[in-house]
């Protein structure tokens, strides 16, 4: 007699290892969009610090830059502009935006990722 061995992946081994790709899969559904939104943001903080007139604008004008081009790439659902602080400093403006996002994800447990950026306006 030949003894035959098994070759391949169980149905049990294979619902594993599904279950967990799938796990993997929706988390990172669910933190995708706060990342986008943040790369949209340092776009536009970037944006304003190589303006050469942005330390003449008042805090408001800056505040509706930055919400302006959050808003046309679509990424305004989380910034705001109470996120937003502006400070003088010897000739320049200090930008920092600092936020948290907090996403529902299994149950009663939540994504939460916090960001902060802040960019120097001469």
């Amino acid at each position: 007699m030949r003894i035959r061995k098994q070759n391949g992946m169980t149905l049990m081994g294979f619902l594993i290892t599904l279950v967990v790709v799938l796990f993997f899969a929706y988390a990172a559904m669910r933190v995708t969009p706060m990342y986008l939104e943040y790369f949209s943001l340092i776009n536009a903080m970037d944006q304003l610090e190589a303006d050469p007139n942005a330390k003449n604008l008042s805090a408001a004008q800056i505040k509706d830059k930055v919400r302006t081009s959050l808003w046309v790439s679509y990424s305004d659902n989380n910034i705001e502009k109470k996120h937003m602080r502006i400070t003088r400093k010897s000739g320049a403006i200090n930008l920092r935006v600092k936020y948290e996002v907090r996403k529902p994800f299994l149950g009663n447990i939540d994504i939460i990722a916090s960001f902060d950026r802040s960019v120097l306006l001469r």
